[in-house]
């Protein structure tokens, strides 16, 4: 899962890419109904709240701690994941309750699977911060949708080689506890599907996709990605029931955009 800093190839930002929504399929409610992606690109000088970046750290040191799909193996400090994981380009997706969702998509007409941008006029209504704006703020309308404070998912995007190969992107992936059981992880990665290819990247490969992540292996094949590689006990990880460890394989993971990417 390592990549090569700052080289970004052939690669657009991703600051001039819109942000998305994608339609909750399982378990929707009203207070969660949709999700809309928003692209941060850091090397650009975007930022995000305090307390969702405390939050996103949080998380990734829990998934780390769990010890079953990535290969670190100590907690990383603030710092430490901000180097790894807020480096680059950032795509978090957010729950929309069904109001935000109305005010942002007042069409009657359903969302596709595989996406709905949202334009401009739209998106610049929209507040990453964890409390709605002051209502005396003269610079705010009636309709900003402040997003809540607990996101969706969270991945990042960087090259996974550099220079002559850094047309080949590499993903990391974030679904918190809180927000399993309604398919998110397929909606983050359709929406990889779009903004890899839409950066300019023409494939992605996921370096150690680990063979007992079956839920992550379907996933991948099942929206074309292919599986070049598998690496022999190439993880030392936890077992499932957390009485020691085992060693584990993994898959090289390859998609290629021409093929499994998708474009509005």
């Amino acid at each position: 899962m390592a990549a090569y800093g700052k080289v970004r190839g052939l690669a657009k930002p991703i600051g001039s890419l819109p942000a998305r929504i994608y339609p909750i399929q399982t378990n929707a409610s009203e207070t969660k109904a949709a999700i809309i992606t928003a692209p941060i690109d850091f090397a650009a000088g975007d930022t995000i709240d305090d307390e969702l970046a405390q939050k996103l750290h949080t998380d990734f040191n829990e998934e780390i701690t769990a010890g079953r799909t990535y290969p670190q193996e100590e907690q990383l400090t603030r710092d430490g994941y901000a180097t790894y994981f807020q480096s680059y380009d950032l795509i978090i997706g957010f729950h929309l309750t069904n109001t935000q969702l109305q005010t942002l998509h007042p069409s009657t007409s359903p969302i596709p699977e595989t996406g709905l941008p949202l334009p401009p006029t739209k998106f610049s209504s929209i507040t990453l911060a964890t409390s709605p704006p002051p209502p005396q703020d003269p610079q705010k309308t009636n309709d900003v949708v402040t997003l809540p404070q607990t996101y969706a998912f969270a991945y990042y995007i960087k090259p996974n080689y550099p220079g002559r190969s850094s047309h080949l992107c590499n993903a990391g992936f974030i679904v918190p506890p809180s927000s399993r059981g309604q398919g998110l992880g397929r909606i983050a990665a359709r929406s990889f599907c779009y903004y890899g290819p839409a950066c300019g990247y023409r494939g992605s490969v996921f370096n150690l996709v680990y063979v007992n992540n079956e839920a992550s292996v379907k996933l991948w094949e099942r929206l074309g990605f292919k599986n070049v590689g598998r690496i022999p006990e190439a993880g030392r990880l936890r077992k499932a029931d957390g009485e020691g460890e085992e060693y584990v394989d993994a898959w090289v993971v390859h998609g290629d955009f021409r093929v499994v990417g998708v474009r509005d």
